[in-house]
């Protein structure tokens, strides 16, 4: 099978990651990149060693060389780019949160069905050899009974203006919640069922930070916290009744370290330089055996995701 080809709509900040795991992929290839302006399209082209450069998002979804378009484009442009690309034919990766609302979710999906076309929300974490290995533990049942998924995500430098305006789709709900809810969904692999959130909101009305409790079908309380107002850790907890894991940084995890009680403390290691690779590898083999849907981050996760966020808003904005 030849190279699958990508082309990047955008110019964003994680592309950088993005292209150098196309190519530690076994079966990627960076064909092109497209940008508003043609002059930063280049730039970015230049900087990462791409040939073939856009200067508008059209051009590069008529491109007859491309399988698949990843889309890291602004939070609130991510339906209209990733409907652009399935419009003319493409597949679509497509930077997490998906969209905006359930709403334009489910009509992503739908159309991508209706096109014969696979789409899936970038989700890396739960691609990851430390999440693979944590969820066989939590399976086997080597904590006995999950009581608690405690996540933290501390994020005080955001680094890009967009970030403060709620129509952006900025926020740190919007910006790192889907990371825990995808998370928390394929580690229990089941509906979660209740939740209530609260947010400190600026002035423009963005969640600046926000903490939100749900509840899984089989009665595990996951409470998530999310900052960009002070520096904390950022660092996944799992509590059984045998033990418990820890998990830093668990969306870009190479560690985690794993405690049972009355043993001694276990390290899960996998070292990776792009750890974007296991999703863009996972990708590449659902396209070679004509899936259009992920069988790993479902279609129910990022729309289940989305309609949380969509109920979370309306806890922050009614408290």
């Amino acid at each position: 099978m030849r190279k699958v080809r990508y082309g990047i709509m955008g110019t964003a900040r994680i592309i950088d990651r993005f292209v150098g795991a196309v190519r530690a992929s076994e079966k990627g290839e960076v064909h092109a990149i497209a940008s508003r302006s043609h002059e930063k399209a280049r730039k970015r082209a230049d900087g990462l060693g791409i040939d073939i450069i856009y200067g508008s998002y059209e051009d590069l979804a008529k491109d007859p060389d491309l399988d698949v378009i990843y889309v890291p484009t602004i939070n609130h442009a991510h339906k209209e780019n990733a409907m652009l690309a399935l419009e003319n034919g493409k597949h679509v990766l497509v930077e997490k949160p998906m969209t905006l609302s359930e709403k334009d979710t489910r009509e992503l999906f739908d159309y991508a069905r209706k096109k014969n076309l696979f789409i899936m929300e970038a989700q890396k974490s739960i691609f990851l050899p430390v999440t693979n290995e944590v969820k066989r533990i939590l399976h086997e049942q080597e904590l006995g009974k999950v009581h608690l998924f405690d996540y933290n995500i501390s994020i005080p430098e955001v680094g890009f203006r967009w970030f403060y305006d709620k129509k952006s789709g900025g926020g740190a709900l919007y910006g790192s919640g889907n990371y825990i809810l995808a998370h928390a969904m394929n580690l229990t692999e089941e509906k979660l069922i209740a939740h209530t959130g609260l947010a400190t909101l600026s002035d423009e009305g963005v969640d600046l930070q926000c903490a939100f409790v749900l509840k899984s079908l089989g009665g595990a309380l996951i409470q998530g916290k999310i900052t960009t107002m002070v520096q904390a850790d950022s660092v996944l907890r799992i509590f059984g009744e045998k033990g418990k894991i820890e998990i830093r940084d668990f969306w870009k995890a190479r560690e985690a370290k794993v405690e049972i009680y009355g043993e001694p403390v276990r390290r899960i290691s996998h070292p990776v330089e792009f750890e974007m690779v296991y999703e863009v590898d996972h990708v590449n083999a659902c396209l070679e055996k004509g899936l259009y849907e992920s069988p790993v981050m479902k279609s129910l996760y990022s729309m289940e995701s989305a309609k949380i966020t969509d109920d979370l808003w309306e806890d922050f904005l009614n408290a």
